[in-house]
This record gives structure tokens, sequence and C-alpha cells, in this order.
């Protein structure tokens, strides 16, 4: 199968990052990926980097129209079965470009909204998409949204029981300082009080964090406070964590929660958040509402004292995650509605076979 990732995102967010992951895995598998991105632009270099070995061509202009004839050069040269967007304005691009001679593919951003409870929205950015081109939408109904695991050969055995547990509470804020986070950091500045070792992680870009450290170093946790990117969650083979303290929503949020369950870390999710449905509480991590806050400190307070009861949540958490949102199944996922999607099912190389009974 011949497929295009298109997007025109300006920013490489976990939700971009899955989808050209995602495509790395199916050429890896042995499908034909090309990315198309905005030339010259963010993502453009760091797909380059990540993945050298992922074609990636550039999608110049500024205005619509002018982008639409730069995608439609690409699709003319690549001749994709089918391409996959995470938007609804790159599903109207990828539609205008292919138009009949392929399908197009929307994976829904965990947690967007429609303007209605069909499958896809009927907008008129979407009306018109799909009637340029075969627009499927994937992600609706149930979220689609998985990370590639730690590779476990890399993981050390697991350790005695008589260890301690870290001492350290890693948080994945907002994009803007919010009430969810404001919640979480109060809740920080009563732990340390009871572990005056703690260390709390902010994931994220530093700059972007300014808020969310100046609200911490009013806590008096400026002592405590680190910053680190992203990248030590969803990257690392291991979780120096007792907890991750998920306050983002969407792509960002999910995937980042997923990622820490893939490495037996308990997690704790506002109620509020579109995929806390992700987490089972007091089983995988904790589900909580603002009203919850004493109840949540205390909660934590004893996980940073009890090994056992965090090795047997972090080991619950990892099964959770590979039993609902396993990698290799999410790309077979993927693979199937691209097929499907192509119009003439086209085989797709990254589509395992099934053993049925005779």
């Amino acid at each position: 199968m011949r497929l295009l990732v298109l997007t025109t995102a300006v920013s490489w967010t976990p939700g971009v990052r899955l989808a050209i992951t995602l495509g790395a895995e199916l050429a890896a598998r042995g499908d034909i990926v090309t990315v198309a991105c905005l030339s010259h632009g963010v993502l453009e270099r760091a797909t380059e980097a990540t993945f050298p070995r992922l074609p990636v061509r550039g999608i110049t202009g500024q205005g619509g129209l002018t982008r639409i004839s730069s995608a439609r050069g690409i699709v003319a040269a690549l001749r994709p079965d089918a391409v996959l967007v995470q938007s609804e304005a790159d599903a109207l691009l990828a539609a205008m470009a292919i138009g009949r001679h392929g399908g197009v593919v929307r994976r829904w951003c965990v947690g967007e909204n429609a303007d209605d409870d069909r499958p896809a929205a009927l907008t008129w950015r979407t009306r018109l998409a799909g009637s340029r081109a075969r627009l499927t939408s994937w992600g609706r109904d149930r979220i689609a949204v998985s990370w590639p695991g730690p590779d476990r050969r890399s993981v050390r055995a697991v350790t005695p029981s008589s260890e301690t547990v870290p001492t350290a509470l890693w948080i994945v804020p907002s994009a803007e300082h919010d009430e969810r986070t404001a919640v979480a950091l109060r809740a920080a500045a009563r732990l340390v009080s009871r572990h005056p070792f703690l260390r709390i992680v902010l994931l994220g870009d530093l700059a972007a964090l300014q808020s969310t450290r100046v609200h911490a170093a009013s806590l008096g946790l400026t002592a405590f406070v680190q910053v680190a990117s992203i990248d030590t969650l969803l990257l690392a083979d291991e979780v120096d964590a007792a907890a991750v303290w998920v306050t983002a929503d969407g792509d960002a949020g999910a995937i980042a929660t997923i990622a820490a369950m893939q490495r037996g870390i308990p997690v704790v999710v506002p109620r509020a958040l579109s995929f806390s449905s992700l987490v089972a509480s007091r089983i995988t991590g904790f589900v909580m509402s603002d009203a919850d806050v004493s109840e949540m400190v205390a909660e934590l307070a004893r996980l940073l004292s009890d090994r056992r009861e965090f090795e047997a949540m972090g080991e619950a958490a990892r099964a959770r995650a590979t039993r609902l949102h396993d990698w290799p199944q999410f790309v077979d996922n993927a693979a199937d509605v691209l097929s499907l999607a192509s119009g003439t099912r086209v085989p797709s190389a990254a589509i395992r076979p099934t053993l049925t009974s005779a």
C-alpha cells in the first residue's frame, strides 16, 4: 500500500508525532510511506531528524489555493492509495488533492469536539471533502490512540519489594497554565510537607511552562521543581517516578497517560479530561475531581510509602495499557482502516494475518 501522511501543523506535538510515528511503523512493516508537511518548517526538520529513512515532501505556499496546488503535485508524483490526516482542514486539503483516486482517513484527535453525533461532523469543510474524495473517520466513536512501548530488553529486572518508591512526582501540564495544573501543584506542595525529599518534575517546554513555574514558586516549591522534556517520558525505557499526574487534555494528555502506564507508573488524571477512562481508579492510578484534593494527597502519600502497592498498581497499569492500547494492534487497525479507505482493499504489508478455527 502507498500511504501519504499529510499535516499542516506547525508544532511537533505528541499528536502530530503519533501520526508520523505510525507512518514510520507502517513503512518498517513494508508499506510505501511518505510524509507531507509545510516546507522548511519545524515538522519537516523534526521528521527528517527523527525518521531519516522516511521520505518527506514539503507543502509550499501560504494560501489555501497555493497549498492545494502543491499537495496535488505531491499526490500526482506519489500516487498514494490513501492519505492519513488529523484535522478537518487537512482532510479538505487531502481530498482536494487526491480526488477519487484514493481515500482520505481522518483520525479524530482525543477530545476533539464535533458539531453533531454522526460519524463525521457535517461542517462545510467535511461536506466539501466528502464530495471530492472517499472520506473515512477513524477514532470518532472510540478513541484511536496508542504509543510505542519501551524496549523491554533494556528494562532492568524487577527490583526487590524492600526497595523504596521513587521520590518523584511527574506532572504533564496543559500548554497554558490552568486550574487543573494549579490543583496538581497545590497537592504537590502538601506532599512536600510529608516527603521533604520529593522531586516535582514538570514535563514540557521550558518557555511554555513559565506561568506554571511562577505558580509553583508562589507555593514555595522552587527548590523542589525541575523541568524536563516530554521525551523524558515518551522515549524512556524506564521512568523514575512514583506517579505521573496528567493535566493536559487531548492527544498530548492521552499519549502521556498511555506512555506512563506502559512503563508501569500509576497515573493521576482529573475526571473532567476526555480520556479519563484510560485509567482504572485505584487499580492503575487515580481518577479525581477537584473536590478530592485532600484525598488525593493522602493516596499519593501512602503510595510513596508502600513499595508493594506501587508495584502492584504499576503492573496493573502496564497490563491495562497492553490490553486496551497495544501499539502493534493500533498499527494493525490503522493499516486495515487505510486499506478499506483506498476503495479497492489494497493489500498492506502492515496487516498481520489472523488465525481462525477450522
